[in-house]
């Protein structure tokens, strides 16, 4: 008999066919529904309510301080990534023209444990020398964990309750605060990115680092690991082939909804390889994974600077063998 368990996953095209039943993990009747972010992890760090959930990486290094609290542990699945350059927005007449002209200027944020805040604020840290505890940042939204913000950030929290996203677009609108750290694209009218080139900048960052930023993983709840330990391959092996199936979709660029498709699906492997979303803990995951931990270490997110072999559970699981 197969095993019943909910998953709680974004219907990315690499997730979809999990979704739709053209894959099925060995032994497993997956039931799987999605929530948006950030209802999802909200809904999972607070009631457990999912068996496996799509989870903020920010929000899961938050939960490693307190793991009888968040009973819950992530497989190495990075179900979504993200380069993070072309999603800092800067208002037209703020006097920023360069990363350095951050200091002192008030910069809106989801929160401080976001993942994309935490990749942004430490990639502008290491690589452009911006002192963090120069900028005020403003929250739109409250923390989905409870953390202590380090005393040499200056945080404020605006208090809102609705669209956070709508709230800092509406206060650069209106001159209150001078550039928004993003999730999404932003469609303010008197924002421009604060790189202009960021497509060359995101993949002179990869060049350089090899990091595609890891923004989301898999977790699985811990009474299901300890009762099942089994599920963790099946699991593993179900995304894997989920994503294979999604990855062809480059293969018949004439089918996606872009004019140059093939332009960009030629340009992307150029520069990112035939598989950017890579399982497991390869080198570059780690490096990824590893960075993400000291950056919210540093930012007062993470407890400890963890290792990536402390974060995912691997004892049952082989990633050269599938399914």
């Amino acid at each position: 008999m197969a095993l019943d368990l909910s998953l709680a996953c974004h219907p990315y095209a690499w997730t979809q066919p999990l979704r739709d039943g053209r894959v099925e993990p060995e032994g497993i009747d997956l039931s799987a529904v999605n929530y948006p972010n950030p209802v999802r992890f909200s809904r999972m760090v607070r009631g457990l309510e999912f068996d496996a959930c799509e989870l903020s990486m920010g929000t899961y290094l938050a939960t490693r301080r307190d793991t009888d609290r968040f009973p819950f542990t992530a497989l190495p699945i990075f179900p979504f990534r993200k380069f993070r350059h072309a999603y800092m927005y800067v208002r037209e007449g703020a006097g920023i023209d360069s990363v350095a002209d951050l200091a002192g200027a008030r910069v809106g944020i989801v929160n401080w444990q976001t993942t994309t805040g935490i990749w942004q604020r430490g990639t502008l840290a290491d690589r452009h020398g911006l002192d963090l505890g120069s900028v005020e940042w403003v929250s739109g939204g409250s923390e989905i964990v409870d953390i202590d913000v380090p005393e040499r950030f200056d945080v404020e929290y605006v208090g809102h309750q609705g669209s956070t996203i709508g709230l800092l677009e509406d206060m650069i609108e209106r001159g209150e605060i001078d550039a928004i750290f993003h999730p999404v694209d932003s469609g303010v009218a008197n924002a421009r990115r604060l790189f202009d080139d960021a497509k060359g900048v995101e993949q002179t960052y990869y060049r350089e680092t090899g990091i595609f930023p890891i923004m989301h993983a898999i977790v699985v709840r811990d009474d299901v690991l300890d009762e099942h330990p089994w599920v963790v391959q099946p699991l593993y092996d179900a995304f894997e082939r989920a994503k294979e199936i999604g990855l062809t979709a480059l293969e018949r660029p004439r089918e996606l909804p872009l004019v140059w498709a093939d332009v960009y699906a030629d340009e992307q492997r150029a520069v990112l390889g035939e598989d950017p979303w890579a399982y497991g803990l390869t080198e570059d995951n780690v490096t990824a994974v590893e960075t993400l931990a000291e950056y919210a270490h540093d930012q007062g997110v993470a407890a400890e600077r963890y290792d990536a072999g402390e974060l995912f559970a691997t004892d049952h699981l082989d990633t050269e063998y599938y399914a």
